[in-house]
């Protein structure tokens, strides 16, 4: 009995390692780096996408040497839904759309006014498609957006999603992932962001090449894009959320200009109900290094504290400008709504007349660099 056990445990083993019973082969599949969604003047959804060269897969001694040679191609296909548009893509392809290494999904600003609830649907819901693809809008055309020559990387969709992860650096914008923008559609504020993107030239006179510019951040209510944010209303609410890594912070005194590096930064945020208001209190944190100085006066005690007073009163400023945003917008930008929710069990009235948030800042400069007075 023994050993006709142990014979039928060796019989069954093959069953469990079929883990390549799916595999696809490099030569049959078109990888795709980034996708454009769009809609033609018929009202299809038209789909760009942005694929590397079957060459490039096969040897990486075969990378370009040259911008002008890049490392990928675009094509595009049109279809009644988005599903059918990626279908499509094989009337004239003779390999299947391979999405793994998606790593960019670009929405028209057209499209997403009109809102973008069923157009990621699709994307969310098959298992081929990737979640953590970084999401952003541009008004550009597509074709010609995903056909961007870059004058540093061979494969643009490369370049893009390292422009858009530099957020930890600037403090200005802040890259949103599919799944991110999902989640935060579905909060009580139903409001999200995400990085606007164009195209420029280095300079002036190179027109062979183009940089991708993340120049504001969209704002997304309940799927619709309904505005934007500067660069220093974007930051405003990276300093309510506590998502500031890095960044520089120019303060202007009487006594001359001094540049602060964002090292460190914390806040925390409490709201108290009386008389049918709400009552936000931002609390914030950050430290700083001082990283340049156009000033004949000598760093003393009283012009630290002057400079901090000054940071203070500039954090507060860019916060109070995404608050003022947020109700012309009449959206909730800082997701005040959740901070309510949580703690009374009730949705907060979105109103100005409604809600009060004061703004404690507690600013540190710890270094003062290498330069001596």
């Amino acid at each position: 009995m023994k050993k006709f056990v142990i014979f039928l445990f060796i019989l069954l083993i093959p069953v469990f390692l079929t883990g390549c019973w799916n595999r696809r082969e490099l030569n049959d599949i078109l990888i795709i780096q980034a996708v454009g969604i769009d809609k033609n003047r018929s009202g299809e959804f038209k789909l760009t996408y942005q694929v590397l060269k079957p060459k490039v897969l096969k040897s990486p001694l075969n990378l370009p040497s040259s911008p002008q040679q890049k490392g990928v191609w675009c094509f595009s296909s049109t279809g009644k839904s988005i599903f059918d548009a990626i279908r499509n893509a094989t009337l004239s392809s003779d390999k299947k759309l391979f999405w793994a290494h998606n790593k960019i999904i670009v929405i028209n600003e057209k499209m997403a006014k009109q809102g973008i609830k069923d157009v990621l649907d699709m994307l969310l819901r098959d298992h081929e498609m990737r979640s953590d693809a970084y999401l952003i809008v541009t008004s550009q055309d597509i074709e010609k957006f995903l056909d961007t020559t870059s004058p540093i990387e061979s494969i643009p969709a490369k370049e893009l999603e390292n422009v858009i992860k530099n957020y930890f650096a600037n403090a200005k914008t802040f890259p949103v992932r599919l799944y991110e923008f999902q989640k935060m559609s579905n909060t009580k504020s139903k409001t999200a962001v995400v990085p606007f993107v164009t195209t420029k030239s280095p300079l002036k006179q190179s027109s062979q090449t183009q940089m991708f510019y993340v120049e504001k951040m969209a704002i997304f209510n309940n799927y619709k894009l309904a505005g934007y944010l500067t660069h220093q209303q974007m930051r405003g609410l990276l300093w309510a959320t506590g998502k500031i890594k890095s960044g520089i912070y120019p303060i202007k005194l009487r006594e001359g200009l001094f540049s602060l590096e964002l090292i460190q930064n914390s806040s925390t945020i409490d709201v108290n109900r009386k008389d049918g208001k709400a009552f936000f209190t931002l609390r914030i944190i950050t430290e700083t290094n001082l990283g340049e100085k156009h000033s004949n006066s000598l760093i003393s005690s009283s012009l630290i504290e002057k400079i901090k007073k000054e940071l203070s009163k500039s954090i507060k400023n860019d916060i109070q400008n995404t608050l003022k945003k947020s109700f012309e917008l009449n959206c909730d930008i800082l997701h005040l709504g959740d901070i309510y929710y949580s703690s009374y069990k009730k949705p907060l009235k979105f109103d100005k007349n409604s809600i009060s948030v004061s703004i404690v800042v507690k600013p540190f400069i710890r270094r003062f660099g290498m330069m001596k007075e």
